[in-house]
């Protein structure tokens, strides 16, 4: 029950501002289904949210793995409710969905993967939403998740040691490994002080990394 109610907290702030998609009964019913075989399939949530992934861009980090955000539309939203429904071995409803999706109008709700060497407090970082001169912080956050994993450090030297074999007289040593930190957020912003159908941009930063920029087009937004 846990794990049903956070991942419907992790939905009960999104906007129906930003897909092109029309919400018509046909395209909710794609959404259902959407959501309803990656259930019945055991798709982990990672894997669910891949279609709707934004890469970043500047590729600046030194401690970067795979950072992306997830802009979550409405054909999101029903798909995530319908999964919900599965897992309460509930049969998802075209109504009850579609009034899911209704109550969520006028927040932009953008979810972040980023790495860092550390867990970030929340001093350490800022995060902001550009739209031309329009520059606006999120009025709420949720710390989801970390975790700390090992990779392979691509800016150590690599070490060169004497072997003595004169058909392979030195060896190169693998780089060092480096813990790095892999933290998930939500962030919410006001769907009224922008226009969420265009283009803008999502700017992260903490005084370990420096800045990430995911640019996110609506159009391109199921």
């Amino acid at each position: 029950m846990k794990k049903i109610f956070l991942t419907l907290l992790f939905c009960s702030f999104l906007s129906q501002c930003f897909a092109l998609v029309p919400m018509t009964d046909e395209n909710m019913m794609q959404a259902i289904n959407y959501g309803v075989a990656s259930r019945q399939d055991k798709k982990s949530m990672a894997d669910f949210l891949n279609p709707w992934k934004l890469e970043e861009r500047l590729l600046k980090n030194p401690y970067r793995e795979k950072e992306t955000v997830v802009l979550y539309s409405p054909y999101l939203l029903a798909a995530i409710h319908a999964r919900d429904k599965v897992e309460e071995s509930r049969v998802p409803e075209l109504a009850d969905i579609k009034k899911a999706v209704s109550e969520y109008e006028g927040i932009t709700l953008i979810g972040a993967r980023i790495n860092a060497p550390v867990v970030l407090k929340e001093q350490e970082y800022s995060v902001k939403l550009v739209q031309g001169k329009t520059e606006l912080s999120p009025y709420a956050f949720n710390f989801l998740s970390w975790e700390m994993i090992d990779v392979v450090d691509r800016d150590a030297p690599a070490e060169v040691k004497k072997t003595g074999d004169i058909m392979r007289p030195e060896t190169v040593q693998p780089s060092k490994m480096k813990k790095v930190a892999v933290l998930d957020y939500q962030f919410y912003f006001d769907s009224a002080q922008f226009d969420p159908n265009q283009g803008f941009s999502i700017l992260i930063s903490d005084k370990y990394c420096g800045e990430r920029r995911f640019d996110i087009d609506p159009a391109s937004v199921r």
